[in-house]
């Protein structure tokens, strides 16, 4: 019997090899392929493209207007003069002077302005938002004509007539003096149709029921 020549082994060795390395690159082509698919899918879940089948509480929205409690304004009201208003201006955002700037444009037409401040709740990321209590909604929806796509939220428990204006991340410039000046002061003031009811307390409305004699 013949034995085989150094040539036939090493061809045999080679092919070998040659098979060995086809294997090798059918597995790892098949692993990136798998791993380039999952990470598609991961980027499009987390865009948004896909429905993640986990709640990403870590990115959840900021309350929109609709889940804020905007009162509603007594029957009939109409815009009070600026002068009997009292505002205090708060600075929602990371812009440097902005509510001594609005504070001063406020003053310029009437607004007795008693505070600028940063606000104290951090970064505010809508327009503006106009604070009053139950008896200082009407002079919160008056001063809401004088920043377009302001909102009036509801504070219950605020016991006078001041608001406060807080101004935040979407916040341009109120309207000019001559365009303040062109509002119509017998205009009816409007609240949203799903405003919150108030209770507007009645002047001179005693607090207790009189003793018993």
């Amino acid at each position: 019997m013949t034995a085989p020549s150094t040539n036939d082994v090493e061809q045999r060795r080679a092919a070998r090899r040659r098979r060995l390395q086809q294997r090798q690159t059918v597995i790892f082509g098949g692993l990136i392929t798998v791993l380039l698919v999952i990470g598609l899918v991961a980027a499009a879940m987390w865009s948004g493209l896909l429905p993640a089948p986990f709640t990403r509480e870590f990115s959840s929205e900021e309350p929109t207007e609709q889940q804020i409690q905007q009162p509603c304004l007594p029957e009939g009201a109409v815009p009070l003069e600026l002068a009997s208003i009292t505002a205090n201006v708060y600075n929602g955002t990371d812009r440097s002077g902005l509510a001594a700037a609005t504070g001063s444009a406020l003053g310029q037409v009437g607004v007795l302005v008693n505070q600028q401040a940063n606000w104290p709740g951090g970064s505010y990321p809508g327009v503006v938002q106009i604070v009053a209590g139950p008896i200082g909604v009407t002079a919160a929806y008056s001063l809401a004509r004088l920043f377009p796509g302001s909102v009036v939220t509801l504070e219950s428990t605020r016991a006078d007539e001041s608001v406060d204006v807080v101004l935040g991340g979407g916040y341009e410039a109120m309207l000019a003096a001559d365009e303040i000046a062109a509002l119509d002061p017998a205009a009816p003031l409007t609240a949203p149709e799903d405003c919150t009811p108030v209770t507007q307390p009645t002047a001179g409305e005693p607090t207790e029921a009189p003793a018993q004699g």
